[in-house]
């Protein structure tokens, strides 16, 4: 290369460094003039390409510049860090892997070489990636932070902790390492550690909403529920336009039944900005969560000007004319969401609670097909689907609701230690009652009537939770070894060698207290785990605070009375199809009904 044509190539660097795009190409064109097939060149034309959102053009100047000179490492990273942000996943793995073949110490490329195999789902390599990064660059914290991240994918908790201590001895004020770190504590049950990390996090100036929600979830888990509340009301001074933000908020004030209205600053901040669809979605979600329903369309009628024919809006309209009864209001709005988008599967199953409600069970079975032929184990349009059928008298529907094979009533053995069954579920309702810390039931769940526990149950890092949770595992491998054959099944067919919990909670019931009828929308399996039970459920005649199976909610209007009531006994575990409608029949009693509930799917 003459010293001319490396000056030039310099000063076309540097003016495409500068933002000074239009000038870095004009010399790149009149380099290519002399130098028609000059790599470094087209490589500057294609990042400026890139740098403008013309990705065909880029991917001819990339194209070419390998093309006159294949071992370019830069040339060929930069390629695939633009193909992968197009989620062109397997080209960009396949020129990440050359980039580094060339240059075995080209840390760019195998630091978004993992970054590209996790995204594959290729998770297994893309940890071996991290582990060959952190030796090839010991001292860069970034690479400390990817192995903990690839470890902890892997679920190695112990070895992700150790890289991400690395990688903060390195940066001790590195605020994506202790938010990482943090995240992992938090994930583990180790609230007050995880805590400290994040307001590390904090101190080192990262200030992103999701932080701040995890934050205030470590506080509440920690019994400091004033440190909680302070880090809500900070964060929608910080992020008052942000829906989730406000969201969390709102719910939090709720169930803590903190003074005041829980919805203000939500209110406040439309207030500030009327045009956004987001928060309009997330306030009138808040208020249909309490069916304030004739609400909810007032305020959407408030939003339609500023904010136009906004899907989620349109949305929460048809689900909130549906619910006052509107039949009409709700078909036409439901109809004209449909249209406009082909191939939306939630609207489509909300339609069809709709049309099972107002009396048109096969234009709803229809629907469901459409969400079953997407996803053949779609627990929310099984659930319509079986309630349509069962108007319309298909006999289908009991092939996929049979409630005496399908419901598994079976007992929880106590560990080895105990004595009794007796003494070992006092003791899990003793640490069961600590973690009961609200004051009302979640705004969005369909507990009414007291209180549910937070997060995912076995997370936390108490051997008696622990020792549940493998009692729970035997109990359940003892209904899957009694499983039928039936492969075309939505519910049998899903047998497998394994099962992993999806999610696992508490519910304290004080009295007149029940779930309202439903479902699960991410199980395969649900339960109900009888902890404790007031005496009047336990000695009673009638069926107060037992589990019913087969109604649809009360909301729904239908004349459908409940297929199997399964009466409540301590250290009892009832398991049943995630997609079967169930509820609990309300109480009277002083005392309160303790249960563990979860759900699980196959491994």
């Amino acid at each position: 290369m003459t010293a001319s044509l490396a000056a030039k190539l310099q000063q076309a660097m540097s003016f495409l460094r500068a933002g000074r795009a239009q000038e870095a190409e004009s010399l790149c064109r009149q380099i290519l003039m002399s130098h028609p097939r000059q790599p470094d060149a087209l490589h500057m034309l294609a990042m400026k390409a890139r740098g403008q959102n013309q990705f065909a053009e880029a991917e001819k100047y990339f194209r070419q510049s390998l093309e006159s000179a294949p071992l370019q490492p830069a040339v060929l990273g930069n390629y695939a860090n633009m193909l992968m942000g197009l989620g062109r996943l397997d080209e960009a793995i396949s020129l990440y892997r050359k980039a580094v073949k060339v240059d075995s110490s080209f840390v760019n490329g195998w630091y978004n070489l993992s970054l590209a195999l996790t995204a594959a789902g290729q998770g297994a390599e893309a940890l071996t990636v991290a582990r060959r990064l952190a030796d090839l660059a010991p001292t860069m914290p970034v690479a400390w932070e990817l192995l903990g991240t690839a470890e902890r994918q892997a679920g190695s908790e112990a070895k992700a902790q150790d890289a991400y201590r690395e990688g903060l001895r390195l940066d001790p004020k590195n605020a994506r390492l202790w938010n990482a770190y943090g995240d992992l504590l938090r994930a583990a049950g180790e609230f007050e550690a995880a805590a400290t990390a994040f307001e590390k996090a904090r101190a080192a100036g990262m200030h992103v909403p999701g932080l701040y929600q995890n934050l205030g979830e470590c506080y509440y888990e920690a019994r400091a529920l004033e440190k909680a509340q302070a880090v809500h009301e900070e964060a929608v001074t910080r992020f008052r336009y942000d829906p989730d933000t406000q969201y969390a908020r709102a719910k939090f004030r709720w169930e803590t039944g903190a003074e005041g209205d829980h919805l203000s600053a939500i209110r406040q901040a439309i207030s500030e900005k009327p045009d956004d669809p987001n928060l309009w979605g997330a306030y009138v979600d808040l208020l249909g969560h309490q069916a304030r329903f004739e609400e909810v369309l007032t305020e959407l009628d408030k939003a339609r000007g500023p904010c136009g024919p906004a899907p989620r809006l349109l949305l929460a309209e048809a689900v909130a004319h549906s619910a006052l009864g509107h039949t009409d209001e709700a078909t036409a709005g439901f109809e004209t969401i449909l249209k406009a988008d082909a191939e939306g599967v939630q609207p489509r199953l909300m339609f069809a609670e709709h049309l099972i409600k107002s009396g048109a069970p096969e234009r709803a079975d229809a629907l469901c097909a459409f969400a079953i032929e997407r996803d053949p184990y779609d627990q929310r349009a099984w659930a319509f689907r079986g309630t349509a059928w069962q108007l319309m008298g298909d006999p289908r529907t009991d092939w996929l609701l049979d409630y005496e094979r399908m419901v598994r009533p079976v007992e929880v053995l106590p560990p080895a230690d105990y004595a009794d069954a007796e003494s070992f579920f006092a003791r899990v309702k003793a640490e069961l009652e600590m973690l009961h810390q609200m004051q009302a039931h979640p705004l969005d769940q369909t507990l009414r009537g007291g209180t549910q526990t937070n997060g995912f149950l076995f997370r936390l890092k108490n051997p008696i939770l622990r020792a549940l949770k493998v009692q729970i595992g035997e109990a359940i491998e003892r209904v899957l070894d009694d499983f039928p054959d039936d492969s075309d099944h939505p519910f049998w067919g899903r047998r497998t060698d394994g099962f992993s919990f999806k999610g696992a909670w508490s519910v304290r019931l004080a009295s007149q207290g029940f779930h309202t009828n439903h479902f699960h929308p991410e199980g395969w399996f649900s339960s109900a785990l009888y902890v404790a039970l007031p005496a009047e459920v336990q000695a009673g005649k009638g069926t107060e605070g037992h589990i019913q199976f087969g109604a649809p909610p009360v909301e729904m209007g239908l004349d459908l009375p409940p297929q199997r009531i399964v009466r409540p006994e301590v250290g009892k575990l009832a398991l049943f199809p995630s997609y079967m409608w169930h509820g609990t029949i309300p109480f009277m009693s002083d005392e309160h009904r303790i249960t563990v509930a979860f759900d699980f799917v196959p491994s």
